[in-house]
């Protein structure tokens, strides 16, 4: 199972061989529904939202220091 980010947290998506997909994120939200985990983020640069399961949000994601 992957780790729950904390809410806050900043991370950045890095797509391998398509960096032009490449963004930043917040994640604002992390909540369970049922056995499904699932994440509520704010794009950094856009400010647009998003929310998925937690696998699929985190995929391709590391985290970002301050």
């Amino acid at each position: 199972m992957t780790a729950q980010p904390q809410v806050g947290s900043v991370r950045a998506r890095r797509f391998p061989d398509a960096p032009q997909h490449d963004f930043c994120f917040r994640v604002t939200g992390v909540f369970t529904a049922g056995d499904v985990t699932c994440v509520e983020t704010e794009q950094l640069e856009s400010g647009g939202l998003g929310r998925g399961r937690l696998e699929h949000v985190l995929e391709y994601a590391e985290p970002v220091d301050g």
